[in-house]
């Protein structure tokens, strides 16, 4: 499937239909609450041609109280960058990189991913790098499920909107694949 770029910016992420990327306790639950268990072709070209990871501290921060924790896709030679604005932890699991200057942790993340496609995982982080014009494509995979409250995908900054363009949609299982690109304008 050539609708992802392989070696672009992607942001991935799943959300409710009316626009939760998690619940209120920060869970992803229910994105499985259907109970299928459907192949996504997109997904997998996503995990095939994954060459870094990008995160936000939220998220690492929250990961830090699991039994486990969590590798990006499941994957476990995955370079994993954590973008922050706090002091980076003394934790060699990751790499760590500024969120004073996002321009710059594309850049390392790319510089990483070797010409590897860069995923960005996390609704705070996707969100900023979208409007600093540094993301190539969004992947939305749009759960069958309004949860009501929860993590918005799309913070509200009071900046002007980011305009899309619809380049791919498909079904999985009873979920939807949407994939958009920036426009310029």
């Amino acid at each position: 499937m050539d609708i992802l770029k392989r070696d672009g910016v992607i942001w991935h992420t799943a959300i409710s239909l009316d626009g939760f990327a998690a619940d209120v306790d920060d869970s992803l639950g229910f994105m499985m609450e259907d109970g299928e268990d459907a192949d996504n072709p997109l997904v997998d070209v996503v995990m095939a041609n994954v060459g870094c990871t990008l995160g936000g501290r939220r998220g690492y921060d929250i990961s830090q109280d699991w039994d486990d924790l969590p590798k990006a896709y499941g994957l476990d030679d995955i370079p994993e960058y954590v973008v922050t604005r706090r002091p980076f932890p003394d934790d060699d699991r990751y790499f760590w990189a500024d969120g004073h200057d996002l321009p710059g942790a594309v850049a390392q993340a790319k510089a990483k991913a070797e010409g590897r496609m860069v995923v960005i995982l996390g609704p705070t982080l996707g969100s900023a790098l979208l409007r600093a014009g540094l993301v190539d494509q969004v992947f939305l995979q749009v759960a069958p499920v309004m949860i009501g409250a929860g993590v918005k995908i799309f913070a509200d900054t009071g900046e002007p909107p980011v305009h899309l363009r619809l380049v791919h949609s498909s079904r999985s299982g009873q979920g939807l694949n949407l994939v958009y690109e920036p426009t310029r304008r």
